[in-house]
């Protein structure tokens, strides 16, 4: 077997386009699609071949593209490549087979961004921001997919136009603390390119951690131009949102997990992966692990298909949960899906229970969040709300259960409120005086 009857066995169509290493062959990406970005060179490597992505950059030998796309484990994939894998041989998330028979995933730990780039990708997100909330046809797309006003304040989106009249913007890659990387083709430096389109953040800790920028249409106009455009230097750990959730969905793009935190955020937390073929990092592959349920959302088509394989395998919580219609959550949204109604029908009736409050009359006329404030000052709780953690917090020895059950009920069980507390209110620790009455309603 070579890399040609591996990538048959995958369903790709190869043609061949060239005659270096011995034959060049191009066709469509198992993982990410495309008409010719996926090339192949059959007897290179070994004899075996070996492939590579043009745009998602996956690539390797015979064994690898095994492994990656036709659901081999790394024992077997050696074997039917007529190769003996050597004592050494430990490729990345590669471990030996475990007792049931298969590979453990090993998940990599991912780098920060330097210093001066996470100073300069604030300063450009903000910028950005403020940009979008002016921009009324990027604010009506992202108000079509679910994310409404509140949504992109909270996740800080945002919009650049390019500057200069152009549809992007230069810059010295030693500015933004990237190292100097020269063009071979012109013997000048690099610099570093930032498109135009709607940007995206990814923070950790306060700081951004990533930009994605998605383009409009009209600047796609070749093959090799991509969609979602990551900035060099972004750290490449998959984004979570709610991470203390016992419940999580999968998804792959980050503003489909915007729109589940924003509308069925009480439910469950979300990963989003950028890319099918993108796995977990160390820092939250544990706590996939550890969720009650693990609902894949993955976009319905041939790479969520292979993608979900690696799902399955490892993640014995997994469950495979597409939307009931479209391709992915955002356009679920536009035709008209519940998006809490489909994440709660994908859950365990243990995380269906309702609140039962005996010895409580819930009072009538006013809304949770002034119920909430009420409850708050009138028996000294406080609440910790941050986007990665939430508590109720009550004192030692409290022991009106009615309450405690009220109290947990309003700010976990109410998106609106929960969604307010966690991403939008100006303090972490909230009690009766800061729990400042606002008219939320359900969906509003």
């Amino acid at each position: 077997m070579n890399i040609l009857d591996a990538a048959a066995t995958a369903g790709v169509i190869l043609k061949k386009v060239a005659t270096t290493k011995g034959g060049e062959y191009a066709g469509p990406c198992p993982g990410c699609g495309g008409t010719d970005r996926f090339l192949c060179w059959p007897v290179d490597k070994g004899g075996g071949g070996s492939y590579w992505c043009r745009r998602c950059n996956k690539g390797g030998d015979l064994v690898q593209f095994l492994v990656d796309y036709c659901g081999y484990t790394f024992p077997d994939a050696f074997s039917a490549a007529g190769r003996v894998r050597p004592e050494n041989y430990r490729p990345a998330g590669y471990r030996p087979a475990t007792i049931m028979g298969q590979q453990e995933f090993e998940p990599r730990q991912y780098e920060t961004p330097v210093e001066t780039w996470q100073l300069k990708a604030m300063e450009f997100v903000d910028k950005s921001h403020q940009a979008l909330l002016k921009h009324d046809k990027a604010m009506e797309y992202l108000n079509s997919r679910g994310l409404d006003e509140k949504a992109v304040k909270a996740f800080r989106l945002g919009w650049f136009a390019g500057e200069k009249g152009k549809n992007c913007m230069f810059r010295p890659r030693t500015s933004w603390g990237l190292s100097k990387l020269l063009n071979e083709k012109t013997g000048r430096l690099k610099m570093l390119w930032i498109p135009r389109g709607i940007i995206i953040p990814c923070f950790k800790a306060g700081l951004v951690y990533r930009i994605r920028i998605r383009r409009p249409k009209a600047d796609l106009c070749r093959d090799k131009d991509i969609k979602y455009y990551v900035l060099p230097g972004s750290g490449m750990e998959v984004m979570i949102i709610n991470p203390d959730k016992k419940n999580l969905a999968v998804v792959e793009a980050e503003l489909d997990a915007m729109l589940i935190a924003r509308r069925a955020g009480s439910m469950a937390g979300v990963i989003a992966l950028g890319s099918a073929t993108n796995k977990p990092g160390s820092s939250v592959y544990y706590i996939a692990k550890k969720a009650l349920r693990l609902l894949v959302a993955l976009d319905y088509d041939q790479a969520g298909q292979i993608a979900w394989k690696f799902w399955s395998q490892n993640f014995a919580n997994a469950k495979l949960w597409p939307v009931p219609d479209g391709k992915d959550p955002g356009e679920a949204f536009e035709k008209g899906v519940d998006i809490k109604d489909w994440i709660r029908s994908g859950l365990p009736p243990a995380a269906l229970m309702e609140v039962d409050v005996p010895g409580y009359e819930i009072p009538k006329g006013i809304y949770p969040m002034q119920e909430l404030q009420m409850l708050l000052k009138k028996y000294s709780i406080k609440i910790q709300a941050d986007p990665d953690y939430a508590e109720v917090m009550f004192l030692p020895g409290f022991q009106n259960q009615a309450i405690r059950d009220r109290v947990n009920e309003i700010f976990f069980a109410d998106d609106e409120v929960q969604w307010y507390l966690r991403t939008m209110h100006p303090e972490s620790i909230i009690d009766g005086n800061n729990c400042e009455v606002q008219k939320i309603k359900q969906g509003a």
